[in-house]
């Protein structure tokens, strides 16, 4: 070995090699150290961004709940006051029973229609089939159209799909 190609290091040469070799190491330790950090933060970020989405999803059930209850609210918001007029329509129906001039038929048409414009109708009972949703039956007669509705005692109402009152109804058995 040739002394020229076998070079020794001078002490300052080595402690510049060996603090180049410490700065890479910490330099290392500190990349490492940001690359987790960064890890770390996309995964806070992912579980923030899966919140949100949740929260937001939330929000808008809970708005459109809400305006189905509202809708709800303003299409039944007579109910009970229509409830209320049920006697005073039992009376007219009454009432136009036994008026010869007809003009009673013709205020409770009248009734009829202005509540009608709200949703309400009459249940339609006589000759249809029984329907236990609609029609109470509080008699069963022998007849030759079983499950027939023969009689309406009291008329029944509905109020935007909702039964108000159900008609009482004599059934037909065989």
């Amino acid at each position: 070995m040739n002394s020229a190609s076998r070079r020794i290091a001078s002490p300052i040469e080595t402690e510049m090699r060996n603090s180049q070799l410490r700065n890479m190491e910490r330099n290392s330790n500190s990349v490492r150290q940001m690359n987790e950090e960064i890890s770390r933060l996309r995964q806070r970020e992912s579980e923030l961004v899966q919140y949100v989405a949740r929260q937001r999803a939330d929000l808008e059930n809970f708005i459109k709940a809400k305006e189905r209850e509202v809708s709800m609210q303003v299409r039944n918001a007579g109910r009970e006051v229509i409830k209320a007029l049920l006697p005073f329509l039992d009376s007219l129906e009454a009432a136009q029973r036994s008026d010869q001039t007809g003009q009673m038929k013709a205020l409770y048409d009248q009734v009829i229609n202005i509540l009608s414009s709200f949703g309400f109708r009459v249940i339609e009972a006589k000759g249809k089939k029984f329907n236990p949703y609609v029609h109470e039956a509080i008699a069963v007669t022998s007849s030759d159209e079983d499950g027939n509705v023969l009689e309406e005692v009291q008329r029944g109402y509905m109020l935007n799909d909702e039964v108000l009152r159900t008609s009482k109804v004599v059934v037909g058995k065989r």
